[in-house]
């Protein structure tokens, strides 16, 4: 490594689950003297500068929703994957299509070492094109390399539009922030690193750290699912099932998606753009969608989880969830006012979740530090 400092380029998926969990370790190999710029389409770049990070935009915004336009799964299960697969690869290949032109040249003429999540396919491609290493930066469990055979395939024809001899989309090597209990198989000589939430800087609730006088649940459906759905018709059922018991519930919801809760039962919390970890240690039990971030900031803190996952990566997360002892799931088609109201009640009292709970967030916090990684990453470079 030159005496200047590694210069790190780091491009994500245009969502904020995606881009989130590396910031620390951005931070970390701020705080230790490299660089670090982040590598952002156009509509993406308001969400990546609040991050304190140096943003760079590159290519344009591309039109995420045209791969799943009159999706309507085959009745055949194996034919419902292979078309699910197909238009999951065709959505992240558009945004890395939309990308890869700027970004290749960024890292040809900046860049030592390209960071990219695991759906940032333009990230391994420029690392090629420019003869960079290539690491690649989990934001959960690893259900991309669990996918491999079936996605690889399709990833082909990206590669081969852009000309390099070959492309992993494992890249040089894996940093992992997911504690071993929800984890999947990674690629081999894969490198722990700690699970830091990060959710940008808003006011913390004070009240919140005093203990309850009853069990308190928190509910939150991230900060997608409502913003895509036009509706929180989910967390609302969940809130009429919590609303007869003996509990407190506070509901964490995006500023700009206020407007969906309408009227909440008498009694309930309701916080607007606060930081989940701010809140969840002083919580019992937390109700969620199955995003990777909530599910992540659950599992650093030690909190039991009731997913409710609809789709994609959440069935995933709350499939690992489960096996890790550390929650229970009600699938979305399934939801209803009794079975999380009997889930809930019964969740409260089972100490063996909160037991393994505090144990997964236990190993986490003996993960090497962002600041660890950001050795690793630095020992990269020549």
């Amino acid at each position: 490594m030159s005496r200047r400092g590694a210069r790190v380029l780091v491009t994500v998926f245009p969502a904020a689950s995606h881009l989130y969990p590396v910031v620390p370790t951005a931070w970390a190999l701020r705080a230790a003297g490299h660089e670090v710029r982040l590598a952002v389409p156009p509509s993406f770049r308001p969400v990546a500068v609040r991050t304190g990070l140096p943003v760079v935009q590159v290519g344009r915004d591309a039109d995420t929703g045209a791969a799943w336009r009159g999706f309507a799964p085959p009745a055949d299960p194996d034919e419902a994957a292979a078309d699910r697969a197909a238009r999951t690869v065709a959505m992240f290949g558009s945004v890395a299509e939309a990308a890869a032109e700027d970004l290749t040249a960024l890292a040809r003429r900046w860049a030592d070492v390209v960071v990219f999540d695991p759906r940032a396919y333009a990230g391994p491609l420029a690392a090629a094109l420019a003869g960079r290493p290539a690491v690649r930066f989990l934001y959960g469990v690893d259900h991309t390399y669990a996918q491999r055979s079936r996605e690889e395939p399709l990833l082909e024809p990206l590669w081969r539009r852009w000309g390099p001899d070959t492309v992993d989309p494992a890249g040089s090597l894996t940093l992992d922030p997911c504690p071993d209990a929800l984890q999947t198989d990674t690629p081999p000589g894969s490198r722990a690193v700690r699970y830091v939430p990060f959710n940008g800087a808003s006011r913390v609730p004070v009240p919140l750290h005093a203990p309850a006088d009853v069990p308190r649940v928190c509910v939150t459906w991230g900060t997608s699912s409502g913003a895509s759905a036009g509706h929180l018709e989910p967390l609302l059922r969940v809130l009429a099932a919590l609303a007869p018991l003996h509990c407190e519930t506070v509901v964490l919801v995006a500023g700009d998606q206020r407007g969906l809760l309408g009227d909440v039962p008498p009694g309930v919390q309701v916080l607007e753009s606060v930081p989940l970890h701010a809140v969840l240690p002083a919580c019992d039990l937390v109700v969620h969608q199955g995003g990777a971030g909530t599910t992540m900031t659950a599992a650093a803190c030690g909190t039991p989880q009731l997913v409710v996952p609809a789709k994609g990566d959440q069935l995933v997360h709350a499939g690992r969830v489960v096996a890790a002892g550390v929650g229970r799931r009600i699938p979305a088609s399934e939801l209803s006012v009794p079975a999380v109201r009997t889930a809930v009640t019964e969740m409260l009292q089972d100490g063996g979740l909160r037991s393994a709970a505090a144990d997964v967030a236990r190993e986490n916090r003996g993960r090497p530090s962002p600041a660890a990684a950001a050795e690793v990453l630095a020992g990269l470079i020549a």
